[in-house]
C-alpha cells in the first residue's frame, strides 16, 4: 500500500506560468515534468511501461528488468523497480553525469557502461546481446526507444495539460518540445491536436544530431557528439509520430545551457539543459508572434548536471 502511494506523487505536475519568457504579449506555460520523484519526466515512463507489461504477463516482481539511458530514465526505471521488486540493469553510455549514476547505483541497479563511440545506440546493442544470452522468463528487456509504451505514457499528461488549461480558461496556440525518442512529444501533441484544431506543434531537436529535421528539409544526416544528454541518439524512433510535428528546428548546446542557467537565476526552479532548449525556442517564437499562449516541458532536474556545470563532456569531442 505504501509503494502504490509514493507512485501517486508520479504525474499530475503543476503547469509553471515562466515570467521571465512572457515577452511581446505572450504567455509561456511549462509542465514540470522535474519535479516526479526521481527528479525527470521519465518517472511517468516507466511506471507506465512496467505497469502495462505487469497487466500483459509479460513481467513479475522478481525478474531482472534491462534498459539503456543516459540517466534520467536508468534512475526512474532503478527507483521503479526497487520498490516492486525488480532487478534492474541500465546500460548507459560512458562519460555521463556523476549525478545520474550515484541516483541509479543508490537505487540498487547496475549499471554497465558502453563505448562512448556508439553512444546510445551501442548501449542498445550491447543490451540486446546481454539479453539473447539469458534464459527466458527471467530477464526483460523494456527498450523504451522501440516500444509504443513510451508514447501512450504521455496520453495522460496530454490531458492533464488539457485540463490545467481549461482550469484558466486558456486555449494554447503553440506546443514546443524537444524530441529524444519522441514518446514525450508526441504523446502529449496528440492529445493537444485533437483537443485545440489551431494548435501548432514545433519539435525541438539539439543541432549536432538532428535526424527528424535532416529528414523533413532533405539533408544529409551525420550524428555528431553533443552536451545535450537524453536528446539525439541518432536515429528516429518509431514513437516519434511525424504526422503530429509541424514543424522541427534545432538549437545549439551551448545556447540551451545558457538560457537554463539564466532561467535558474531568475526564477529559482532548478532545471536542465533541455528545458533550456524549450525556453530558448519559445522565445524565438515570442519574437515574431503576439498575445499567444504556447505550452512547452521542463523534462529534468538541474542537481542531474552539476558535476558537468560548465556543459562540456569531456568524453564527446565537439561537445
Amino acid at each position: 500500500m505504501k509503494t502504490e502511494l509514493e507512485f501517486h506523487h508520479v504525474g499530475n505536475t503543476r503547469l509553471h506560468r515562466v515570467n521571465s519568457a512572457n515577452t511581446f504579449g505572450n504567455t509561456v506555460f511549462a509542465k514540470c515534468e522535474f519535479m516526479n520523484p526521481t527528479g525527470s519526466h521519465k518517472d511517468r515512463t516507466f511506471l507506465h511501461m512496467v505497469t502495462e507489461l505487469e497487466a500483459r504477463g509479460k513481467i513479475t516482481p522478481g525478474m531482472t528488468l534491462v534498459d539503456c539511458s543516459t540517466g534520467n530514465g536508468g534512475a526512474a526505471l532503478a527507483w521503479i523497480g526497487r520498490k516492486k521488486g525488480y532487478k534492474v540493469v541500465i546500460f548507459m553510455p560512458e562519460g555521463m553525469t556523476e549525478e545520474r549514476k550515484r541516483q541509479i547505483r543508490e537505487f540498487g541497479a547496475e549499471i554497465i557502461e558502453t563505448d562512448r563511440e556508439h553512444f546510445l545506440n551501442g548501449s542498445v546493442l550491447a543490451a540486446k546481446k546481454f539479453i539473447a544470452g539469458k534464459p527466458a522468463g527471467q530477464f526483460y528487456f523494456l527498450d523504451q526507444g522501440s516500444s509504443l509504451l513510451n508514447k501512450s505514457a504521455w496520453i495522460q499528461c496530454g490531458k492533464e495539460i488539457v485540463s490545467q488549461l481549461e482550469g484558466q480558461n486558456v486555449v494554447p496556440d503553440y506546443f514546443v518540445c524537444s524530441i529524444g525518442t519522441g514518446g514525450t512529444f508526441s504523446g502529449i501533441a496528440e492529445v493537444l491536436k485533437a483537443r485545440y484544431q489551431n494548435l501548432k506543434t514545433i519539435g525541438i531537436e539539439v543541432d549536432k544530431s538532428a535526424p527528424l529535421y535532416a529528414k523533413k528539409y532533405n539533408l544529409d544526416f551525420t550524428h555528431k557528439p553533443h552536451n545535450m544528454m537524453g536528446l539525439g541518439a541518432g536515429v528516429l524512433s518509431c514513437n516519434t509520430n511525424e504526422e503530429v510535428i509541424d514543424e522541427v528546428v534545432v538549437v545549439s548546446g551551448e545556447k540551451s545551457w545558457e538560457r537554463m542557467k539564466k532561467f535558474i537565476e531568475v526564477e529559482r526552479l532548478g532545471i536542465g539543459p533541455t528545458c533550456g532548449a524549450n525556453l530558448y525556442v519559445c522565445e524565438e517564437i515570442s519574437k515574431v508572434v503576439t498575445g499567444k499562449t504556447i505550452v512547452t516541458l521542463f523534462f529534468d532536474s538541474a542537481w542531474k548536471y552539476k558535476s558537468r556545470w560548465s556543459g562540456v563532456y569531456p568524453e564527446y569531442s565537439g561537445s
